[in-house]
């Protein structure tokens, strides 16, 4: 295994630690197990970020022997990052999904399984962006279930 060094300032080195956390929440939040490689390195980088700890931002689980971002930090983090990826999300996906639905409605199944001709793209264009604008303007409200 070869390794490496990195020179990087403190500031710099927080912001590692900000990354490391963020990427491995994504990684691992929807998973039963945690996924090893992101750990070991997210651990690896806290433990750097512990020595140096000018913000007290990293707690070491000795019980573990692993490497925390402390909850506080934590916190901060989600409030700032997280929550607003998750709402961003949330609505791209939304779109993505009732579009679909629209385009087998009006084109059938058989889209799903095979590329859009330039047409059918066009179309699903206009009709990502109308359902875009009928949500910004309604909200979830404009949703209904007809059964």
């Amino acid at each position: 295994m070869t390794y490496h060094s990195l020179e990087i300032s403190t500031d710099q080195l927080r912001t590692l630690v900000a990354s490391m956390f963020l990427s491995t929440w994504v990684v691992n939040y929807p998973k039963q197990e945690l996924d090893e490689e992101f750990e070991e390195v997210r651990n690896l980088v806290l433990k750097k970020y512990h020595e140096t700890d000018p913000e007290g931002e990293v707690d070491y689980q000795e019980f573990a022997d692993v490497y925390e971002v402390n909850q506080e930090k934590e916190k901060e983090w989600m409030d700032k990052y997280i929550q607003e990826y998750e709402e961003h999300t949330f609505w791209d996906q939304l779109i993505e999904k009732l579009t679909q639905k629209e385009m087998v409605d009006e084109l059938g199944e058989e889209i799903l399984n095979r590329p859009l001709s330039e047409e059918e793209v066009q179309k699903q264009v206009q009709i990502e962006e109308r359902v875009a604008e009928k949500l910004e303007k309604n909200g979830l409200w404009s949703l209904t279930w007809d059964e």
